[in-house]
């Protein structure tokens, strides 16, 4: 009956139960939510409700043409629903940054194949990289309202949704979510305030974003020693960020902003030349490219051929720390723990470590250069601005310049 098509279903669910519904969603330019990639990344966690809000289209109006659509096809079984609520019972996300997501999606996927091996109900878990804007995850998680609607157990990277003020708020501050961490996090990671002092979430390692300097571009300009030397109008269209024509990253432009205000992001925004994924700059630097300074993650940077060409500045005032996030539900912390202890123990902060994210764990040595310092945000400025707000404010004051709408 097309009375079975709730706006609490996953999209999953709904097309398993009714493929014919398809059409409706492509009819309406939501076609980017049903094909096969987004049926596999988002349909387990989102349901129709949430897409349909994060999309600013009345539910109610859409359910209507949903069901009037069922209604028209004469078989209406559903073959797969017992299926898809067979996967497991505890449901895991890990949306990984560029570097760790292969070494980490081997190291999980052979955990949990052992754990089922050994007699565990499976668990149905999704590792992906960087998404596009159609399949970004983060695009509807501030829209959710009913905690149902996420995943049991997820894995982030960056400053991202879950760090913004109605996810906070929603779910953070009402205990929603816990950090199982039951180790002392190293003196690099305690000192420099990186775990969480309410317990919200686990911080389980960073990415280090470092500034990498072509030499022969540099000169004989002075090299950078500390971030806000980028400033400096001698970089003027001198200097690379990760970006595209549409958007820069804010894990380098919101602790610059935290600090230096809108002033010092006009400042770095009149130097910026471009905006590269670091895959690109790193092909980059030693060739006819005109960028003299890159600002890239660790892991890319040792990823460079011509490294005679390069000069790697960890900067006196520490790398910028980009976070990589553990965020446990507490109903589900227990039954979690084979799971959560592995993604905290021993094992996965080696891999973190190999792929040249530091991690909290005192017994793993992470790779940094001797006396490295982190640069964290910090939980402060995180708890006390809504990062939402504060994004919109240093695109507002950076695009504009960098994209030649202002001077």
């Amino acid at each position: 009956m097309s009375e079975d098509i709730r706006l609490d279903m996953r999209i999953t669910d709904l097309l398993e139960m009714h493929p014919e519904t398809e059409e409706v969603f492509k009819a309406h330019g939501l076609g980017g939510l049903v094909t096969e990639e987004a049926r596999r990344v988002l349909g387990p966690f989102l349901t129709v409700e949430t897409a349909l809000r994060s999309r600013k289209i009345a539910p109610e109006n859409f359910l209507s043409l949903l069901r009037g659509r069922a209604h028209e096809e004469k078989t209406l079984d559903a073959p797969g629903l017992e299926a898809a609520r067979a996967r497991g019972a505890i449901r895991l996300l890990a949306l990984m940054p560029c570097g760790l997501k292969v070494p980490f999606s081997r190291a999980l996927t052979s955990f949990l194949d052992d754990l089922a091996g050994g007699g565990d109900a499976a668990i149905s878990y999704a590792v992906e990289g960087n998404l596009n804007q159609e399949l970004s995850y983060y695009t509807y998680a501030g829209c959710v309202e009913n905690l149902g609607e996420l995943p049991d157990l997820i894995v982030c990277s960056d400053f991202n949704a879950f760090y913004f003020r109605r996810f906070y708020e929603r779910f953070i501050k009402t205990g929603c979510f816990v950090d199982p961490t039951d180790y002392e996090p190293n003196a690099l990671f305690k000192d420099t305030g990186i775990p969480d002092p309410e317990g919200g979430c686990a911080i389980i390692g960073v990415n280090p974003l470092i500034i990498v300097a072509d030499l022969e571009k540099v000169g004989d300009r002075p090299l950078p020693r500390r971030w806000t030397d980028l400033f400096d109008p001698m970089w003027r269209k001198s200097i690379t960020l990760r970006g595209n024509d549409r958007f820069f990253c804010h894990a380098v432009l919101l602790p610059l902003y935290k600090e230096n205000g809108a002033e010092g992001i006009a400042a770095l925004a009149q130097n910026v030349l471009n905006g590269w994924h670091p895959s690109q700059m790193v092909k980059a630097i030693g060739t006819a490219s005109s960028a003299a300074l890159y600002v890239m993650p660790d892991f890319f940077a040792h990823k460079i051929p011509d490294r005679k060409a390069a000069r790697f500045i960890w900067p006196e005032d520490g790398a910028l720390a980009s976070p990589v996030t553990l965020l446990v539900k507490k109903d589900k912390a227990e039954a979690l723990k084979p799971v959560t202890d592995h993604l905290l123990g021993v094992e996965m902060a080696k891999v973190f470590a190999g792929a040249l994210f530091p991690t909290p764990r005192p017994d793993v040595p992470n790779q940094m250069p001797p006396g490295a310092a982190l640069k964290w945000i910090g939980w402060d400025y995180i708890r006390g601005n809504d990062l939402e707000k504060v994004n919109a404010e240093i695109d507002s004051v950076f695009l504009p310049i960098v994209f030649g709408e202002s001077l």
